[in-house]
């Protein structure tokens, strides 16, 4: 996988780091647009066309455990609702109350469609429940989201 960049950014209660995508994954296919492909191992980005939805959905996951260091490490590739139309962007895992328990801000590029990432999540008030993941963009003072999906922290 060609890295283009890395930032590390540790905010509240989480930390994430950024590599970019592979160019195959910015052509991604209608039925992946606002979705997330989550796993609690660095997602294999398929470099054909043949079989792409179909190896990163036997990918994907819903329930997340612990770690050994009791986090909850979550690696997901996004695929945006819409292409960003600003140079940074936030990820937020909410939790069943809508509470943040992860959040961080993470530099992007205009046009870009994809964002491939993981993060860790030291602690929720609501395990065993669903909590968002949720990649957006801010617009004055509102979040208009780019991607998201339900997971569970056990």
């Amino acid at each position: 996988m060609k890295k283009v960049g890395i930032l590390s950014l540790v905010l509240g209660l989480a930390s994430i780091f950024l590599v970019d995508v592979p160019a195959r994954a910015q052509a991604a296919p209608k039925a992946l647009r606002g979705r997330i492909i989550a796993n609690s191992k660095p997602i294999d980005i398929p470099t054909s066309n043949r079989g792409f939805l179909k190896k990163l959905r036997k990918q994907d996951r819903k329930v997340f455990t612990k770690n050994a260091d009791g986090q909850w490490e979550i690696h997901f590739v996004a695929f945006f609702k819409r292409s960003l139309p600003v140079d940074k962007l936030g990820v937020v895992v909410l939790d069943a109350k809508k509470e943040p328990v992860a959040v961080a801000d993470v530099a992007g590029t205009k046009g870009q469609k994809t964002l491939s990432t993981h993060i860790l999540v030291d602690t929720t008030e609501t395990p065993k429940k669903k909590h968002i993941l949720r990649v957006f963009y801010a617009k004055g003072n509102k979040a208009i989201p780019l991607a998201e999906k339900q997971i569970i922290l056990k």
